[in-house]
């Protein structure tokens, strides 16, 4: 919030400097100032989203560790807090990398806070773990409503697609799940896995989720192989989440 209103304090400056003096007219000096105010935003939100990066690249060397210090990385990215008041959004981020390290610890209550701080601005992984978390708890219409959300933000994301399928499955709704999938294919441009998915529905087979690898493995939904645990809770992770923000 603070870079929005220096950026509008930068495009009255601009604007004051051009129409005050009679530089320009009324509006002549509009335009000036607000494409002032548009790059000062753009200048400030990159450098506060760069210092919130650089304390993320920072707890992902605790993460990155072996043994991976948890701990150590939580209170690293907590720093971040205090760019909160100036960029709307980077809160959301740090609850977010928060509750996906809480999560993959499996300490659910821990991330549950979290991860729902994070959905409205969040990433759609952070939104997928929190729809397991209500899975778990057998809170079945919060996890459809918190899925509804992630899958509107991650339109082309399989194995967000996928993952809702698989869930509606095990709650013994095959029904839901074959029509969610049928959409998918189409939001995803034809996935070969949602493909394979919805084949799966439709002969009343189970969806199998091991082509997804680590990222079917991070949510704790079935126990991955031993050559799988390190990637699951270790350097990947950081990345992956990046590459899930909506």
């Amino acid at each position: 919030m603070r870079n929005i209103m220096m950026a509008l304090g930068i495009g009255v400056l601009v604007f004051a400097a051009l129409f005050v003096p009679g530089l320009l007219r009324l509006g002549e000096s509009i335009v000036p100032g607000a494409l002032a105010t548009l790059v000062a935003y753009f200048v400030l939100a990159r450098r506060s989203f760069k210092t919130v990066e650089t304390i993320f690249n920072e707890a992902a060397k605790s993460l990155t560790s072996m043994p991976p210090k948890f701990d150590l990385a939580i209170g690293t990215m907590e720093k971040a807090y205090a760019l909160a008041p100036y960029q709307i959004g980077i809160r959301s981020q740090v609850d977010a990398q928060i509750g996906v390290i809480y999560f993959l610890q499996q300490e659910f209550n821990k991330a549950t806070p979290y991860l729902q701080r994070a959905l409205g601005f969040g990433h759609w992984i952070a939104g997928a773990m929190l729809g397991v978390v209500y899975y778990k708890r057998k809170d079945h219409a919060e996890m459809k409503k918190t899925f509804d959300i992630v899958i509107k933000r991650a339109k082309d994301q399989g194995l967000a697609w996928t993952l809702y399928a698989y869930l509606l499955c095990q709650i013994g709704e095959r029904e839901a799940a074959q029509k969610l999938l049928a959409e998918a294919v189409k939001k995803t441009k034809n996935d070969d896995k949602v493909k394979e998915a919805l084949l799966a529905v439709q002969n009343d087979k189970k969806i199998k989720m091991k082509a997804y690898k680590e990222q079917w493995y991070q949510f704790h939904l079935e126990r991955p192989p031993m050559d799988y645990q390190q990637v699951a809770i270790g350097g990947r992770m950081s990345k992956a989440m990046r590459r899930g923000r909506w």
